[in-house]
């Protein structure tokens, strides 16, 4: 093979592989969720179009599918990818997303789906557990009683898998680090042989290669953009903190001169091609703010 295999966890060739593949999707889902029998994955319906985008800059790599389990119930799920740090927040908010958006307009309560959110981390993300997989409900803590099976994390740590593979998540887990093309044949897995095949398949391909590299390039980008406001705070109109790393030079007042920095501020950001959800970040100003900044 002359070509090199192209990082799986990267966000575009993940939408290439399971994106377009629901029998491999299927299988891997189901690999996670360990269902009984009768609860397996038999179908799904992709509810993001996201999926299909091409486009470098999208902040965020997620599937969101609807799934139909063999005893004929649905469950909502969200896959993403992630390579970045300071994740726990976020993690409840894109379960609190994926189930609030369920109940549109006239819907009542009972008519809500379980909301599963599977992540898959490029990082050491548990400090206090060495097993790559995780998996987090909400119970009574005397009783261990399920309060609600509506509320499912799954943490999927690459970094941590072990040598050798005993079950098809594993298996999995191997093909996500980047396991060659005979140990994937040795696992007798039509599914993640399917999944490979794609990955040599766009490996070779010009046009895909040059759209990994472009992803490949932004989250680099990214990644430099936050550690460099972390760590050193964006040096423009901030002062560095001496509690927490980076304090930022920001008066929330009303004052007339204090808003006229802050808009100073958020512009040169948008200037510098940050995001809104960015400069959320950094400034600790809400979106609604920086939106009112941006149009005045």
């Amino acid at each position: 093979m002359e070509f090199e295999l192209l990082d799986i966890k990267n966000d575009y060739v993940f939408k290439r592989i399971f994106g377009e593949k629901e029998d491999v999707l299927i299988h891997f889902l189901n690999s996670v969720l360990n269902y009984p029998e009768d609860e397996k994955i038999i179908s799904l319906t992709y509810l993001n179009t996201e999926i299909n985008k091409d486009q470098e800059d999208d902040k965020e790599t997620r599937l969101d599918v609807l799934a139909k389990l063999n005893n004929k119930s649905f469950v909502n799920i969200e896959i993403q990818v992630q390579n970045t740090y300071e994740y726990e927040k976020r993690c409840l908010y894109y379960w609190a997303k994926l189930y609030e958006q369920q109940l549109t307009s006239g819907k009542k309560y009972k008519t809500l789906k379980p909301a599963i959110c599977i992540h898959i981390l490029n990082f050491n993300f548990f400090k206090h557990k060495e097993h790559f997989f995780t998996k987090i409900k909400t119970l009574d803590i005397d009783t261990k009683y399920i309060f609600s099976s509506d509320f499912q994390l799954y943490f999927l740590e690459v970094p941590k898998i072990p040598d050798q593979y005993y079950n098809e998540l594993d298996k999995w887990m191997h093909f996500f680090k980047g396991a060659s093309k005979e140990t994937v044949m040795a696992m007798q897995t039509p599914e993640i042989e399917k999944a490979f095949n794609t990955l040599e398949y766009i490996s070779q391909d010009p046009v895909a290669r040059a759209k990994y590299e472009a992803r490949r390039k932004y989250e680099l980008d990214y990644n430099t953009d936050m550690d460099g406001a972390r760590e050193e705070g964006v040096k423009i109109g901030f002062t560095k903190g001496k509690t927490e790393g980076v304090q930022i030079g920001f008066a929330k007042g009303k004052d007339e001169g204090v808003n006229n920095r802050n808009k100073e501020i958020v512009l040169n950001l948008l200037a510098n091609h940050f995001s809104i959800e960015m400069i959320s970040k950094i400034t600790d100003l809400p979106f609604s703010e920086i939106e009112k900044l941006k149009n005045t």
